[in-house]
């Protein structure tokens, strides 16, 4: 599709401001300010949050939008109405009124502004929309939403949003707006920032308690805080056709591929991108570690990560790495991810052909693990072997 290609062909969405994006959104006569935003971000579970919110609310009866990114493989999978990805066609037709009215907004900008676009066409009753990246001077912060979620804290992309867990906490509670209630599971240096900008905004902070008994058909004890934060934010909504029976509903009915999901018996994915998030991983892995007795780890990490410390959580647990590299240019080269552990290992750059060895070496008994990046296991989940497995995972 050429308007995709035109698309990718815009640069970078790490150019942080608000400015270009309005002056694109006023074109397009401001259609953010016809939407009811639900407004996410945090360092990690942003998309299991919109995820599963999203799910709740469309069991309620509801049309919901959600906007995430970024995509597992199809762009597509970034537009979604009741969990239904956006026609190819439909996209086209919007890239086509947006594209007059570029200046020289980026990527990120352009596809922010067809996705409130879209979804002020199609009329959605919520839009549940994450950040790209940080908060304050992302291209999403255009909106005044009903509530403001902030995940958790923890380093990540130091380089744009800070070097310390305050500063990013600074940039993410950006999204904070005055008389908006906002929603946290944020805790220490990083709480406090984000208790002072509520408080400036006379946001009032809400921090919810864990369900620990909660059934969700979403894998890993990190899902239930993310379950956790979307129930809160569903109480908060104090709206009567959501019900206890669209909760359970919505809670087993979620779609989020990736998330420590088995896409055979023995082949597990999962999307851990920084150190918070692999060391969820060397957790959950913890819990089913006896059931086999071998972990063989297939690992591509994005340059700009903790490539160290999460090389270190994941050799943890496995008794052989094979370092690969997805098809994306910021990309770890896998011969420096390699000397990060004295762990048995080996490199193969394309990430099919490393999973192809890991399946030659491993026994019925043993656990291969693919990890490290959404696009690792995004290239693993879409390639022919394992397609048909995905399409029936999102059409369940």
């Amino acid at each position: 599709m050429k308007n995709l290609e035109w698309l990718y062909s815009l640069g970078p969405r790490s150019v942080l401001g608000l400015d270009k994006i309005k002056q694109l959104l006023e074109k397009l006569n401001n259609p953010q300010d016809k939407l009811k935003c639900i407004h996410v971000t945090g360092t990690n579970g942003k998309g299991s949050v919109c995820a599963i919110l999203s799910s709740i609310l469309t069991k309620a009866g509801y049309k919901v939008g959600m906007y995430t990114s970024p995509h597992l493989k199809r762009f597509t999978e970034r537009f979604q109405i009741n969990g239904k990805e956006i026609q190819e066609e439909r996209l086209n037709q919007l890239i086509e009124k947006v594209k007059p009215y570029h200046t020289d907004q980026t990527f990120f900008e352009i596809t922010t502004a067809i996705a409130f676009l879209y979804f002020a066409e199609e009329n959605v009753d919520f839009l549940v929309l994450e950040v790209g990246l940080g908060g304050r001077l992302d291209a999403t912060n255009v909106i005044t939403p009903l509530l403001s979620i902030i995940t958790n804290i923890s380093l990540e992309h130091t380089q744009i949003l800070g070097e310390t867990e305050e500063k990013i906490a600074y940039e993410k509670a950006g999204i904070i707006k005055k008389a908006v209630p906002t929603i946290t599971l944020a805790k220490g240096s990083a709480l406090k920032v984000i208790k002072k900008i509520a408080k400036e905004n006379n946001s009032k902070l809400f921090s919810p308690k864990i369900k620990k008994n909660l059934s969700l058909n979403l894998k890993g004890e990190f899902q239930i805080e993310n379950a956790s934060i979307a129930l809160k934010a569903v109480e908060l909504l104090k709206d009567r056709k959501i019900t206890k029976e669209s909760i359970k509903k919505g809670l087993n009915n979620i779609n989020w591929p990736g998330r420590f999901e088995f896409i055979e018996d023995n082949i597990l994915v999962d999307c851990a991108h920084n150190p918070d998030a692999t060391k969820a991983l060397k957790n959950e892995i913890k819990k089913i570690r006896k059931k086999y007795a071998k972990v063989i780890s297939v690992v591509g990490i994005l340059n700009d990560k903790d490539k160290k410390a999460m090389v270190r959580d994941i050799s943890s647990f496995s008794d052989y790495l094979i370092f690969t590299k997805p098809k994306i240019e910021r990309a770890s080269n896998p011969g420096e991810l390699s000397l990060f552990t004295n762990q048995r290992k080996e490199i193969i750059p394309d990430v099919n052909h490393a999973l192809k060895k890991a399946k030659k070496i491993a026994n019925k008994e043993d656990l291969i693990l693919v990890t490290g990046s959404i696009y690792t296991v995004g290239e693993v989940k879409y390639s022919r072997r394992h397609k048909y497995l995905y399409n029936l995972f999102v059409s369940s």
